[in-house]
């Protein structure tokens, strides 16, 4: 069966962030769904309509070219709008065509998507396994119901089947299907390297962050793929499509500390022209595994630390202490490796006192890059915004009304008793100025400039930070 993957043009739902620094990002997701499909014998094409800045009649006529019966969507919450849009559009396009709709939106919000008729049916979690079977049972006419981790409507009722088990062997999972897209257009203005790509090594975070999504596609559990699927995976990248940088979206890479130790001394093995760059938390690194990790070509580590109050700290349930934080700095700059930070502004209990002293906090890490996000009560299932409907901050239907269209704000800032919307923003502009307006960062960025190339990316990335709002 033919089967068309839309990744939906999304760029002015995103922050003034996002749309500054310009990055396109290969579709991770479409790509590991192109691939169980492919594995299953059907024909895939993907469009990523972001990254090829497609208007919905490019997206139209593109689609009426391939003549696909089945359509699939990747949507987060915010582009939930321009996927539905899209998905009109092709239904009218191409009559008779079914429209699947999958990604973040739809672990959080499978019901209400199935209310606009323009989506036929919703893949809740993971989608290897479920999107297969759920096309199997379309051309079979078989019992949907069967299908677990599904949402469908039938005789007007909007049904909802038996979750599906997450995904417990990731090695056995397809790698993701690169030939579909032309890696050559992507781009990621942190990267050092042009030729890059992204990779998923593991899933699952097993922390309890008061933000963390409970209903979120991969779940808490932590499963990671073994160090040798992932080397399998670079091998391709690096020999067939000339990969220099490998960028691991991983939550917590480091959860699993023996499979990065054999996964780093298999790179070192290898001796490839290589880099990457991970994520993890400041509790789960040590200095013998910084020092192996930049002996394996990691040039980057970013870590969530969040604030720099240590009540703070422990009311949202970060599960770190401003001394490991500052451990952890001090091992990746011994072994140069860069730090990219992420703290939060507003937090619940957060006071403008709070907000300086992690602003002070910043200053005293001196990492290579960081950001100050406003907090955003993102989707109803987690704590935060449980508590901010507790609290009165935020309507127990906000992101019920904003999937329907009835609220347009994507990035609601956390407004409290404490701080006002106004006074938040001030902080993160200040805080901005303050860490990216110093002398010595300036200094530091021009002496580490090798080329004119170079010194353009930087005044991008800084003019980005100074004017973002909110970093997703």
């Amino acid at each position: 069966m033919k089967i068309l993957l839309v990744y939906p043009r999304h760029q002015e739902t995103t922050t003034t962030l996002s749309r500054v620094l310009k990055n396109k990002i290969p579709p991770l997701g479409l790509l590991y769904a192109g691939a169980a499909l492919e594995k299953s014998g059907h024909e895939v094409k993907i469009i990523d309509a972001e990254n090829e800045n497609l208007k919905l009649e490019d997206l139209e006529n593109l689609a009426k070219q391939y003549q696909p019966k089945i359509v699939g969507f990747s949507v987060t919450t915010p582009t939930f709008k321009k996927g539905r849009e899209a998905a009109q559009r092709l239904k009218q396009t191409i009559p008779g065509i079914i429209t699947v709709f999958g990604g973040p939106h739809l672990a959080s919000f499978p019901k209400i998507s199935l209310e606009f008729k323009e989506i036929d049916f919703g893949v809740v979690g993971e989608g290897e396994i479920t999107t297969p079977e759920l096309i199997k049972a379309i051309e079979n006419g078989e019992n949907f119901s069967k299908v677990k981790g599904i949402v469908f409507r039938k005789n007007g009722e909007i049904i909802q089947t038996e979750p599906r088990e997450l995904v417990q062997n990731l090695d056995e999972l397809p790698l993701p299907a690169w030939h579909l897209i032309d890696l050559k257009n992507y781009q990621d203005i942190m990267s050092r390297k042009k030729a890059f790509a992204t990779m998923i090594s593991s899933r699952g975070c097993p922390y309890n962050c008061f933000w963390c999504d409970p209903e979120g596609r991969f779940g808490k559990t932590f499963r990671g793929r073994s160090a040798d699927n992932i080397i399998k995976e670079i091998e391709l990248l690096y020999n067939q499509y000339k990969i220099k940088e490998v960028l691991f979206y991983d939550d917590t890479f480091t959860v699993d500390k023996q499979r990065v130790v054999e996964l780093c001394n298999k790179l070192i093995n290898k001796n490839w022209d290589l880099i990457w760059e991970c994520r993890t938390r400041v509790n789960l690194v040590d200095e013998e595994l910084i020092k192996l990790m930049a002996a394996a070509g990691c040039y980057r580590i970013r870590f969530g630390i969040e604030s720099g109050n240590d009540e703070i700290l422990k009311f949202v349930r970060k599960g770190i202490t401003k001394e490991q934080a500052r451990k952890a700095v001090g091992w990746c700059k011994k072994y140069k490796i860069e730090v990219f930070t992420y703290f939060m502004l507003g937090l619940p209990t957060e006071t403008e006192q709070t907000m300086k002293e992690t602003i002070n906090f910043s200053l005293e890490l001196d990492p290579d890059y960081t950001t100050f996000s406003p907090t955003v009560a993102f989707n109803k299932g987690n704590d935060l915004f449980k508590w901010a409907v507790e609290h009165n901050y935020i309507p127990r239907d906000y992101w019920d009304k904003f999937v329907r269209g009835e609220n347009l704000d994507a990035f609601p800032i956390l407004e409290t008793n404490n701080l006002s919307k106004k006074t938040i923003l001030h902080y993160s502009k200040m805080a901005y100025k303050r860490f990216y307006l110093r002398f010595s960062f300036i200094w530091k960025k021009l002496k580490s400039c090798r080329s004119l190339q170079n010194l353009k990316k930087y005044l991008s990335i800084g003019l980005a930070f100074l004017i973002g709002k909110v970093e997703v």
